[in-house]
């Protein structure tokens, strides 16, 4: 059964992007007037540590979300490469659907508490070495929320990646929106009472228990996955040890990958922690948060696609994955072009204004900006080879990771290369490889080239819009 994407699943994709980014972005006037800069430092070390420990779960969570889209359009079974196709299915496969769920509700709950233990230990220790002077009851408690949150986003934030994997893009939204709601509600309420960090912490515990319990209730109410589990409970022809061994491959491969992927992205504010002063610290990560948010926004038509490009990877059908991945590469490029250059016209002369001692240079700015527009274009193209569960970019992935991060921590240790440092040398390092070659081995796969994939993209964009703004007329 084909997975199909419509209309309002990409319009509440952009919507639960706008609303998730919101925390970041929507209300960084407030935080940036409320907090100073090496305070709004400190929290972005907390998330920094925070998606550390996450990482734990890294592999498992494509690995899952790929596995259910097959199951749902009806895969006879899960391969530790590839899957094995069911011409005469013509719905989900229940029974395996159970067997990936079942193997994850035990799985995520061992993950979660040992994530915490590492957070509650070496995550303190590292905080009372960067910022003795900054601790009080008030950081430590937001502290304990945060490893609190993660707990809880850990063990049962499987729900969401659920609702993606059968491609439910509306009521995955639809719960991230009103989560969201509740954080900057909260979070604002809080800063403006004078609650300063803990504020932070308070939003988030909330705002991430809302969206796993919203998950959970539309799982059950609209896809009746209660039923489910008491159907088919009994079965064993996909047992939790038969499910994880044909996940488990791929799985310690994606976890290694998401950790470079950490090391070249969230890990140099950790770093940046460390050789530079939390000022110059707050500066960076406020930039990264910037265009993390735009490239998010960006990338907002392929996530939305993503299950419709693995049900048709089943399917067979490549023209139909060639004509949806051209079409959100081209939107990803567009919108993220258009998001940095307003940014830095009108971004940051407004961020000034609010806070004058808040200053971000342009020419950095743009040049990290198009740092992580690379990355995030031939992360794209992995998540794409992925449909076809394989991983032939894994170990070239993780040598220059480690070659990124060593050089970065080189050139900052001894050479004091400083914000230049850091944005440059990840640069250099994936552009000798990375950033062009998984973009060319999918483009070969489609049978076609990175201009041919941008032109067609494109001009389907175009035609979208065009016929948009006739209906209007």
């Amino acid at each position: 059964m084909q997975i199909n994407i419509r209309k309002k699943d990409i319009i509440w994709n952009y919507l639960g992007i706008f609303f998730s980014l919101g925390s970041q972005v929507i209300w960084l006037p407030v935080l940036i007037h409320y907090l100073p800069p090496d305070i709004l430092g400190l929290w972005y070390v907390f998330v920094s540590i925070g998606g550390m420990v996450e990482l734990l779960d890294s592999g498992f969570t494509p690995t899952l979300s790929h596995s259910m889209s097959y199951a749902w359009s009806g895969a006879r079974d899960l391969k530790k490469q590839g899957v094995v196709f069911s011409e005469d299915r013509s719905g989900p496969n229940y029974p395996l659907v159970y067997g990936i769920l079942s193997t994850c509700r035990t799985l995520y709950f061992g993950i979660a508490v040992v994530a915490s233990l590492v957070m509650l230990v070496a995550g303190t220790f590292y905080l009372q070495r960067i910022a003795a002077s900054y601790l009080n009851w008030q950081v430590y408690a937001t502290w304990g929320l945060y490893i609190a949150s993660t707990f809880i986003n850990l063990y049962i934030g499987y729900y969401a990646v659920v609702l993606v994997g059968i491609g439910d893009i509306f009521h995955k939204n639809k719960a991230n929106i009103l989560a969201k709601a509740f954080f900057l509600i909260l979070g604002t309420i809080g800063l403006i009472s004078g609650f300063g960090i803990l504020s932070l912490g308070v939003a988030y515990f909330v705002s991430g228990f809302v969206t796993r319990f919203l998950c959970k209730h539309y799982l059950i109410k609209t896809h009746h996955f209660d039923e489910l589990f008491l159907r088919f409970h009994h079965q064993n022809e996909y047992s939790k040890r038969h499910v994880l061994a044909m996940m488990w491959p791929n799985a310690w491969r994606d976890g290694l990958v998401t950790v470079t992927f950490y090391l070249t992205g969230q890990a140099t504010v950790l770093m940046s922690s460390s050789f530079l002063t939390l000022y110059e610290t707050g500066i960076y990560s406020f930039s990264m948060q910037v265009i993390n948010a735009l490239l998010g926004i960006a990338n907002g038509m392929f996530g939305a696609y993503f299950p419709a490009i693995q049900s048709a990877y089943v399917s067979k059908n490549r023209k139909l994955m060639r004509q949806l991945y051209a079409k959100s590469m081209a939107c990803t490029f567009h919108l993220s072009f258009w998001g940095v250059i307003g940014f830095i016209l009108v971004g940051i002369p407004i961020v000034q204004l609010l806070r004058h001692d808040f200053i971000i240079e342009k020419s950095s700015f743009l040049v990290l900006a198009f740092s992580m527009y690379l990355l995030s274009r031939h992360r794209n193209s992995a998540a794409f080879i992925v449909t076809m569960n394989k991983l032939p970019y894994t170990f070239s992935f993780i040598f220059f990771g480690v070659i990124s991060i060593s050089a970065t921590y080189i050139g900052l240790a001894y050479f004091h290369l400083g914000l230049w440092g850091l944005i440059l040398i990840p640069l250099a390092v994936q552009s000798i490889y990375n950033n062009w070659k998984w973009n060319q081995v999918v483009n070969r796969y489609l049978h076609t080239t990175e201009i041919s994939l941008m032109r067609q993209g494109t001009a389907d964009l175009m035609r979208i819009v065009g016929n948009k703004i006739f209906k209007t007329k």
